[in-house]
């Protein structure tokens, strides 16, 4: 199954350092706060159901039909296990309770979300689901603007948003819970982009902006994936020209990575120009 940053297994980006600067960082590296998460990820719900045969349980041509990377339930095979985002029997409906379906317009609009209260840690969590949907054709760009500050700890276990614009669904989305994650803008590949909100501690509020684009209209960058990584292993990359379509801007992890060596490391200059091109000297 597909490697998932969000696996409840998976070791928090600081995990081991002394000195708190990171340990690891996930080459798509907007996933550096998702690193030690506190929930068990639907990937390794799938993987559990597959490794003990319990998917065997319903036969294909009478169990649901689930959409979005769902399985139907073992033990009534006419629903189904929906990916994180997704609720209904066939996984084509939005969790029920907090939250909303919000349209999506050309222009940037706001969404505030507040969750939380008391000084108490709770076991569990209070969640609150949305959907950000805009017309066929289109594509949801979401922008986050801040996030309540003294919560952000590896794999966001106290609070946070989970942003899903991942091509693939069943995958965790991209999880934030610091406010030096402002200024992070996701793009969608369809239109429509679930974003969670939870708490279990204090009050947080979470607030990012939104808009649709064109699906035709082209990505400031490409995605990670397997021949990205395999070129930057084996080629050089060359600063980009006044013409390419590059913005010498850095990631909000720069400060601790270049704090800790990373332009100095042994990484590909074009893996450093992909995190941090200014702060590296890179254009």
């Amino acid at each position: 199954m597909t490697y998932d940053y969000g696996s409840i297994m998976h070791y928090g980006g600081t995990s081991a350092s002394f000195n708190k600067k990171p340990t690891m960082v996930p080459f798509d590296v907007d996933y550096q706060q998702t690193l030690g998460s506190p929930f068990i990820s639907f990937i390794e719900l799938s993987m559990l159901n597959e490794h003990y045969k319990c998917k065997e349980n319903c036969n294909p041509a009478t169990s649901a039909k689930c959409e979005m990377g769902g399985f139907p339930h073992p033990r009534d095979c006419g629903k189904c296990i929906c990916p994180g985002g997704y609720a209904g029997d066939r996984c084509t409906e939005r969790p029920a309770g907090c939250g909303s379906t919000i349209q999506a317009s050309p222009d940037w609009e706001r969404l505030q979300d507040t969750l939380g209260f008391g000084y108490d840690e709770r076991e569990d969590f209070l969640t609150c689901n949305y959907w950000i949907e805009s017309p066929a054709g289109t594509e949801i760009e979401v922008r986050l603007l801040d996030f309540t500050s003294g919560l952000s700890i590896d794999g966001c276990k106290y609070a946070g948003v989970e942003i899903k614009t991942n091509k693939d669904q069943t995958l965790t989305g991209y999880r934030f819970c610091s406010p030096d994650a402002a200024g992070i803008t996701l793009r969608s590949y369809t239109n429509r982009v679930p974003i969670m909100t939870y708490n279990r501690y204090l009050k947080t509020t979470t607030l990012l902006e939104y808009r649709h684009v064109p699906a035709s209209a082209p990505r400031t960058t490409s995605p990670p994936s397997a021949t990205t990584r395999a070129s930057i292993t084996t080629t050089t990359t060359k600063r980009p020209s006044s013409t390419a379509a590059f913005k010498c801007e850095d990631n909000h992890t720069c400060p601790s990575l270049v704090a800790s060596g990373f332009c100095k490391g042994p990484l590909s200059e074009a893996t450093k120009m992909k995190v941090c091109p200014k702060s590296c000297g890179l254009c």
